[in-house]
């Protein structure tokens, strides 16, 4: 069962331009949210910084600590989840994760860019056909049929389990050698009678209408599996959701935002690497800061 959360001001994604507009949002006392997705910000990968304007040198991760200790000094809570689904076209805005549906009166995208994410092939064409990136959200629609969960953690095994409890004949497919998770855990799910297909890559999914099969490499070589529906549970491709949503991106799948950092989407603001703006962290807290002041502005006119 997923938790419902409200909040005034909604940011997803904790790299510099979300935590700086965090911390003007809520310094000016407005409830403030930050979804920090399981991937790590660009920032905190970094060895060490000397550009940022105040520290003659620091590492990324330093940095990025200030930034969120000073966010949650003035009042902004951090969540750390994964976005899957936008419903950014209503009022209040919908954002979903694994475990939460949260409201909010303005969002404020900051996913970056992302790392390079090699995707499986006709990934995109049957999303929402049969390919999926939450058991939790859509699972009810393929209840007694056959299904593929594609993870390497905790989450995969979970969402593998509460599949079998719809009656669903599951397989988990992990691309490392052995899953992430609790070896109880694993046990269990062995117990259930949920196969298990480790150290194997999904290279396709393949169909007419919906999902139908999967193409699968392993060191035995190819083979494939036929099924109804296939869960992601890994990494989702922001630029793609946002997308679905209705936001416009560009060629290169940026999000498209004017000099107030507005989307086409009122209510919905965008900053940092998302925009491929500057692609610099002093460039990111300033598109940030813009993002979170015209926010605030759309939330005196709301009140």
């Amino acid at each position: 069962m997923q938790k419902e959360l409200k909040t005034e001001v909604l940011i997803v994604g904790s790299g510099p331009a979300g935590l700086a507009a965090a911390i003007y949002t809520a310094r000016a006392n407005k409830q403030t949210l930050v979804v920090k997705g399981k991937a790590k910000s660009a920032l905190e990968l970094a060895h060490k910084v000397e550009n940022y304007p105040g520290f003659k040198s620091i590492s990324g991760s330093e940095l990025l600590g200030l930034f969120e200790e000073q966010a949650r000094s003035f009042g902004a809570e951090i969540l750390q989840s994964d976005v899957i689904e936008y419903g950014l076209g209503i009022d209040p805005k919908m954002v979903t994760t694994r475990s939460e549906i949260i409201t909010a009166d303005v969002v404020i995208l900051t996913t970056g860019r992302g790392g390079h994410k090699v995707q499986i092939e006709n990934e995109d064409r049957f999303l929402g056909m049969g390919v999926s990136y939450c058991a939790v959200c859509d699972g009810a629609f393929y209840a007694g049929k056959k299904v593929v969960v594609y993870g390497n953690d905790h989450d995969a095994v979970e969402d593998a389990l509460m599949l079998k409890q719809l009656g669903c004949d599951v397989i988990l497919v992990s691309y490392c050698k052995k899953v992430k998770c609790p070896e109880q855990l694993r046990e269990v799910a062995k117990a259930k009678g949920i196969s298990m297909l480790p150290d194997t890559r999904i290279k396709s999914v393949q169909g007419d209408s919906s999902v139908e099969k999967i193409i699968i490499e392993n060191e035995d070589g190819g083979d494939f599996i036929e099924t109804d529906a296939l869960f992601i549970i890994q990494h989702v491709p922001s630029g793609k959701l946002l997308q679905r949503a209705g936001i416009n991106l560009n060629q290169r799948d940026c999000v498209i935002v004017n000099r107030e950092q507005e989307t086409n989407i009122p209510g919905v603001y965008a900053a940092g690497d998302v925009t491929c703006g500057g692609m610099q962290i002093a460039t990111s807290v300033g598109e940030g800061v813009m993002a979170a002041l015209q926010a605030m502005k759309k939330l005196r006119k709301n009140d």
